[in-house]
């Protein structure tokens, strides 16, 4: 048998901690001897490593959730964080994620739901409420896209804005100054580097990214 997951809870309220605590202790796939009701309890914790899951809610008082995430993660602890909270705003969700925690619930979930989550999110995974996994999608499509171009060295992308242009390999070594086996080298490379396999598909990708 595995050993248990070693879980901290971190919840002000008095009813809402204590349910949790009762929760976990019911299944031995769970060991709740840390429970805290404040992020300052949390940080004086001395044994932090050994805990495999913290459970934080984000409306503490005094310092906040959010910012007791940014600390375990500026401590490296091995644990990993799933927020179980009230708060279902985009901006909660997304500062929460990008300080650290790794998955993030609404305390409305299922037992059964928020004791897979521990299980999922100590194995690696990332359990979210469909608000959360919303917002974080959002988050993500918002953000720069890699140019793909960049994977080309310098010498490649002048090669590949020449034949955009539709010039031929004579006239690409001709204003490059160098010979044509060196254009045709690239020009396998820029291929390969692109993933096509012909001319006229490495110009459209030119142009698109362009």
């Amino acid at each position: 048998m595995n050993a248990p997951i070693r879980v901290c809870i971190v919840e002000d309220d008095p009813i809402t901690r204590q349910h949790l605590a009762q929760g976990l202790a019911t299944d031995p796939q769970f060991l709740c001897g840390d429970v805290f009701a404040s992020a300052e309890e949390l940080l004086a914790c001395k044994h932090l490593r050994k805990i495999d899951v913290f459970l934080i809610d984000v409306g503490l008082p005094g310092m906040s959730g959010i910012d007791a995430i940014r600390e375990l993660e500026s401590l490296d602890v091995p644990g990993q964080i799933l927020v179980l909270t009230i708060f279902d705003d985009d901006h909660t969700i997304r500062d929460a994620v990008v300080a650290g925690a790794r998955g993030y619930l609404i305390k409305t979930v299922p037992r059964k739901q928020l004791l897979n989550a521990i299980i999922e999110i100590h194995e690696g995974g990332a359990p979210l409420s469909s608000q959360a996994a919303r917002v974080i999608m959002d988050f993500v499509a918002q953000l720069p896209r890699p140019n793909i171009l960049d994977r080309l060295t310098v010498r490649e992308r002048d090669v590949l804005a020449l034949l955009a242009q539709h010039k031929q390999y004579k006239e690409i070594a001709d204003d490059l100054f160098m010979s044509i086996d060196t254009v045709r080298t690239h020009v396998r490379s820029i291929y390969r580097k692109l993933k096509v396999h012909r001319r006229g598909e490495a110009e459209r990708m030119y142009r698109e990214a362009e």
